[in-house]
């Protein structure tokens, strides 16, 4: 395993953590919200099953042209799909 490759492990580990203790520290009323809108986004995904593959193939091609190395630039790929199919709602973010 490479530098980068444990850089950018304990990055998503930390980011999974922050992640679940974010979660449970909401109010049981915004969790509920959180779920909801997870879930709707998530319909509206499959329901437009072939835009989502061209998205999600258009990053993941960008992923690949990235260098074996670029951990970081490949994270940040990660963070930016997710963010254009999932949005950018500012209450859900850290």
């Amino acid at each position: 395993m490479t530098k980068s490759d444990k850089a950018a492990l304990v990055i998503l580990g930390a980011a999974a953590g922050v992640a679940i203790w974010r979660f449970f520290q909401m109010p049981s009323e915004e969790r509920q919200q959180f779920c909801r809108h997870i879930r709707e986004t998530t319909s509206d995904l499959l329901n437009n099953a072939e835009d989502t593959v061209e998205k999600v193939d258009h990053f993941i091609t960008e992923i690949d042209e990235k260098g074996k190395d670029d951990w970081i630039d490949k994270l940040y790929l990660v963070k930016k799909m997710f963010k254009d199919l999932y949005g950018s709602e500012k209450r859900y973010l850290l």
